[in-house]
């Protein structure tokens, strides 16, 4: 469609255009509302080496090495099928994260929460923190492991509020809006369309029944021996008169459409 004609019918469907993009602003606002937000809570936990591994009281974090592959064993011990479960009962809109931090290489094992709720978030992720120590615990004594030469951990950071991340909401706002717009402008263009198809074939239709009519109901222009006058036939037509269009088009709303008889 050429740009000026599109113009053209915005102008001519303007109040169309106008419920159209009340009610895609409603729309927007209602997926933005609608959508749930997405909230993360992390935490970290060091893991540090067996008091009876220090060599006359050695600084721990001096003998870190070795320990990652016992992160990894926490992380799968912390997201079994009862966990999750768990978890899921509280929350179907959480999901949890446990594994070595990718951030560095030691034994740092990460914790990332997200729901979307704050405070779900926040107590889902403080249930991991309290499960880490008891699952690393239970995999030692599992192998009869000594108290003195076991593993222990230790928290690191632990965050004090969730925070909102991602565009969910964002995103469906803008989903929401572009598709209002859209179908609003293809609707005023088909809706245009037909009024103008509907028009013509009403104004093609009108000339012969004005020359009906005129036959019918004016025999003063037939003399007494039937024959016709010299004078043309009177046939109105639309193109004729700007106020007879105008009243074609208002009559076309109400006009049956015989196109399919």
């Amino acid at each position: 469609m050429p740009i000026m004609d599109f113009f053209g019918v915005l102008r001519r469907r303007w109040l169309l255009v106008v419920v159209g993009f009340l009610l895609t602003v409603g729309l927007t606002g209602v997926a933005y509302v609608v959508t749930k937000p997405t909230y993360e809570v992390t935490a970290t936990i060091l893991l540090l080496p067996p008091a009876s591994s220090a060599i006359d009281g050695a600084n721990p974090y001096l003998r870190l090495g070795g320990l990652g592959q016992v992160v990894d064993l926490i992380g799968v011990a912390l997201t079994d099928q009862a966990t999750q479960l768990e978890l899921q009962a509280i929350s179907k809109d959480e999901t949890d994260t446990v594994q070595a931090d990718p951030r560095t290489s030691s034994p740092l094992l990460l914790i990332d929460v997200k729901d979307s709720s704050p405070g779900t978030a926040l107590n889902i992720r403080d249930i991991l923190v309290s499960r880490a120590p008891q699952r690393l615990d239970d995999i030692q004594s599992a192998l009869g492991v000594a108290k003195a030469d076991r593993i222990t951990s230790m928290v690191v950071t632990l965050d004090t509020q969730a925070q909102e991340v991602g565009k969910n909401r964002l995103r469906s706002a803008v989903v929401a809006a572009g598709l209002g717009v859209a179908l609003t402008l293809v609707v005023a263009a088909l809706w245009d369309a037909n009024r103008i198809r509907r028009s013509r074939r009403f104004a093609a239709r009108r000339p012969v029944r004005y020359e009906r009519t005129l036959e019918q109901d004016s025999p003063d222009i037939v003399d007494d021996d039937d024959e016709a006058t010299d004078a043309p036939p009177l046939i109105a037509s639309p193109a004729d008169s700007p106020e007879l269009e105008e009243e074609l088009e208002e009559e076309l709303a109400d006009a049956p459409d015989n196109t399919s008889r």
